[in-house]
């Protein structure tokens, strides 16, 4: 909620700055435009010689001397449109082509840079610009305007147009044709910044909200994780415990269902390693990064270990046969026995929980164009296309799965994944719906 806050003051800031620059520009544009009729009206003074402009009771008329207008010219800031009156009337108008040079320059000082507009002088009636209504032309109805003749001459900005009043019946308009890209190009950086934050707190609440659903749920996995293995922990050493109280009674004596008493007490143990396993891959799986202590290992031997201790299991109570072999001249490897004996072990009873009565598991391993290679082959379930996008995902479990009711979490594949990738390597799979799953490991033999 703090963040969409923000995302909403961040949007009325912006759009109160954009406001306060277009009102700036214009007024500074409408200030450009009177300093540039001014100059304009000087120069047109200066090419007729007129210097001074004198008090009419001061004037001393020569013999045929005639008074063309007179007029009120105490009135500050009508002055200049007096003035005007009397250079339209000695036929010396205003000239706009030197007006929208006078402009440009004096745009370009004050603001920068030149806006893109539109010049043109109108003939009116009005000498008080009152804006009544939009029309198609984007300046007011000339039949609307007040037309009172003692009103005082206004100037007027409207919407991206600027109206100077020049004369009693001539008004100058100024339109800016592309007011947003005039206004961006003046506050560039002010705008570029604001985006710039926009985006930022945007990538902070998408990953605000990712964290959020990671941490639901992770909570849903911990909860359930905790009821399952207080259940699968619970059950193998209840079943431990009744199997052990059963062959130490005295009238206990048949051989062979003692023997098969002590097979299930060796599988309920493998389930209670299974479940404490379980609970180290977890926290294993949460750290954010590996330590690698690589060493150098005989994979022959190294394979051939982790291939007898599945050899005469009885976990799961399934035919299982393993197969292990080095396909290599070079059988040297650099890697961390530990954490790669982990990352089999994972996958080995990955595919013995996924999998039918019968099981045939192939080990083998080799040392190619200096890259060690490890592949776990099985004739298991397999898995679909689909799940194999994001199968080494925290948490993902196939649909299959569920269907075949198999338990599990979801993080074997990830924690062989991370080992994987902390040793510079890669891990792929290969699978086929009923057929079995290939697991590849590639990782670099070097010692560091």
């Amino acid at each position: 909620m703090g963040i969409i806050a923000l995302l909403t003051l961040q949007y009325f800031w912006l759009n109160n700055a954009y406001r306060m620059v277009e009102r700036d520009m214009m007024e500074k544009c409408k200030g450009c435009l009177k300093e540039a009729i001014d100059e304009e009206l000087l120069k047109r003074m200066s090419s007729l010689n007129i210097t001074d402009i004198s008090i009419a009771d001061q004037i001393k008329l020569k013999p045929g001397d005639e008074i063309f207008a007179s007029g009120n010219v105490n009135e500050g800031d009508n002055f200049n449109r007096n003035i005007q009156e009397l250079m339209i009337m000695i036929d010396c108008p205003c000239n706009i082509k030197r007006v929208d040079t006078l402009f440009i320059n004096k745009a370009q000082s004050q603001l920068d840079f030149v806006p893109e507009y539109t010049l043109r002088i109108f003939n009116d009636s009005a000498k008080h610009i009152k804006v009544c209504r939009k029309t198609k032309n984007q300046f007011p109805n000339m039949d609307s305007l007040n037309k009172n003749k003692t009103a005082s001459y206004k100037d007027v900005i409207f919407n991206n147009t600027i109206y100077v009043k020049l004369a009693s019946e001539q008004s100058i308009e100024l339109v800016l044709t592309s007011p947003t890209k005039s206004i961006i190009t003046k506050s560039k950086y002010i705008f570029i910044v604001s985006i710039l934050l926009v985006l930022l707190i945007g990538v902070i609440l998408l990953f605000q909200l990712k964290n959020m659903i990671k941490d639901k749920e992770f909570t849903k996995f911990m909860k359930d994780y905790t009821r399952i293995l207080a259940h699968e922990t619970r059950t193998p050493v209840n079943d431990i415990y009744m199997l052990t109280t059963r062959l130490m009674s005295d009238d206990f004596i048949d051989p062979i269902k003692r023997n098969s008493y002590y097979n299930e007490c060796l599988n309920q143990c493998s389930k209670l390693f299974l479940g404490i396993d379980n609970i180290l891959l977890v926290a294993k799986a949460e750290q954010s990064k590996f330590m690698i202590i690589k060493s150098t290992v005989d994979l022959r031997v190294f394979i051939c270990k982790i291939a007898d201790k599945y050899r005469n299991n009885y976990f799961l109570r399934k035919d299982l046969k393993i197969e292990a072999s080095c396909n290599s001249e070079d059988y040297i490897a650099h890697l961390d026995a530990n954490l790669m004996e982990n990352v089999i072990f994972n996958l080995i009873e990955n595919a013995i929980k996924y999998s039918k009565d019968a099981l045939l598991i192939t080990l083998s391993c080799s040392i190619e164009n200096k890259h060690i290679l490890i592949r776990i082959k099985d004739n298991g379930i397999g898995i679909s296309e689909k799940d194999m996008k994001h199968v080494f995902r925290i948490f993902e479990r196939g649909k299959k799965v569920f269907s075949n009711q198999i338990k599990g979490f979801g993080i074997g594949l990830y924690y062989v994944y991370k080992v994987v990738k902390a040793h510079k390597g890669n891990v792929t799979v290969k699978s086929t719906e009923g057929v079995g799953s290939e697991f590849t490991i590639d990782i670099p033999n070097r010692f560091q």
